[in-house]
């Protein structure tokens, strides 16, 4: 079957460098991205995590994207941490996982995959019946980015 010039020229886009502002109508910092976060859910649970694990997952075109950006890009990542004290809520679940690194083009910021023992501030839903990750930094992101989490994170983290 015959490739079409419009199913070409599609496939070529996507291969072009795309800057956040091309890709993502509306880069927000993390510090908006909190605040409308804690808007949408008044019942929010915010909890302190420490990494287990963090992978790579990679995608049929990841191989392409290196060669291409060998500095600039990264393959998305899921990580999986446990909680070590909840910051505001009623409830958390004792492990979190979460997904970053899906690039410009879905308005991720680009935060690298974290290591073993780093730790993240996650902000889940309020629902008890679902722990669904809403927004995710590592630590020191978050204390200068929420302005609530002052005075919440002492030297005991």
């Amino acid at each position: 079957m015959p490739v079409s010039r419009f199913a070409l020229a599609v496939v070529c886009a996507s291969l072009l460098p795309v800057t956040p502002a091309q890709a993502c109508r509306v880069m927000r910092s993390p510090e908006q991205r909190i605040a409308d976060v804690r808007a949408k859910n008044p019942e929010i649970r915010v909890a302190l995590v420490r990494i287990t694990d963090a992978q790579s997952r990679p995608f049929p075109m990841s191989a392409a994207l290196h060669k291409r950006w060998p500095k600039d890009y990264q393959d998305p990542w899921r990580a999986v941490g446990t909680v070590e004290r909840l910051l505001t809520g009623q409830w958390s679940p004792e492990l979190v996982m979460f997904d970053r690194g899906m690039g410009s083009a879905a308005c991720d910021d680009g935060t690298p995959k974290p290591r073993k023992g780093d730790k993240w501030v996650v902000y889940l839903n309020g629902d008890l019946g679902d722990a669904a990750v809403l927004e995710t930094y590592p630590l020191a992101v978050a204390e200068r980015a929420d302005p609530t989490l002052r005075g919440l994170l002492s030297a005991k983290h």
